[in-house]
């Protein structure tokens, strides 16, 4: 119970931070974004250091340079320009919304009632049981932005497009997530870093954000078509 007191007052900070950035100006979004972007950098390159080594230059070189890059800096520029270029902040503020909602949700049914594992050897703690009821609870309460002035637009005009982009989010955010398991599962670490209590690093908090931001953009623009 103190974990998950200690996560979610760790999310609301987070999320408030991520509010003030949002709300404030574009510049202080890019600031935010942008200090995100290079503690995450920084967090990876201190996990690709405890890699097992290897003789060859050019897997190395992938593990230093490219990786970082695809994973980190282009979906961070893309939900740059999604809020700044694009204008649309309201649905990035959803999709944060959505990410954090099923991340609490998922480890609390996964907490209560976690028996089948989801994928065992990449995040051991993950099952099932926390998948689904942070998937369903999450998605059935996305209908509720039609219903928050904030939120109201023209491209998502029924409930079934908001349950849509919130499984599209928690879907491809589950797999961001994995993903970063399997780095620091290869690197032999729990966590990416110590500075959110709870959570981790903030390449751990924003795991989930590196792969549902391209997938939600592309939902995006297909339910604008």
């Amino acid at each position: 119970m103190k974990t998950i007191i200690t996560r979610t007052i760790t999310g609301i900070v987070y999320l408030s931070i991520l509010g003030v950035a949002f709300f404030c100006s574009k510049y202080a979004l890019i600031a935010v974004f942008t200090t995100f972007m290079i503690i995450a950098i920084v967090e990876y390159i201190h996990l690709a250091q405890k890699f097992p080594h290897t003789t060859h230059r050019t897997p190395h070189t992938a593990h230093r340079i490219l990786l970082p890059v695809a994973w980190i800096v282009i979906p961070v520029l893309l939900l740059e320009y999604w809020c700044i270029g694009l204008n649309a902040t309201t649905f990035v503020v959803a999709m944060f919304i959505i990410l954090c909602t099923n991340d609490t949700l998922a480890y609390v049914f996964g907490s209560l009632f976690g028996k089948h594992k989801l994928w065992q050897k990449v995040s051991p703690k993950k099952s099932w049981e926390g998948f689904l009821g942070g998937l369903i609870c999450t998605a059935s309460a996305s209908c509720f932005f039609m219903k928050i002035p904030y939120f109201q637009n023209d491209i998502f005009i029924n409930p079934y497009l908001w349950i849509g982009f919130a499984f599209t989010v928690i879907i491809a955010g589950t797999f961001g997530d994995f993903a970063e398991s399997m780095v620091k599962r290869y690197a032999q670490q729990k966590d990416s870093g110590a500075i959110l209590p709870g959570h981790g690093g903030i390449l751990d908090r924003i795991d989930s954000m590196l792969f549902a931001v391209p997938a939600s953009i592309i939902y995006w623009w297909i339910a604008g078509i």
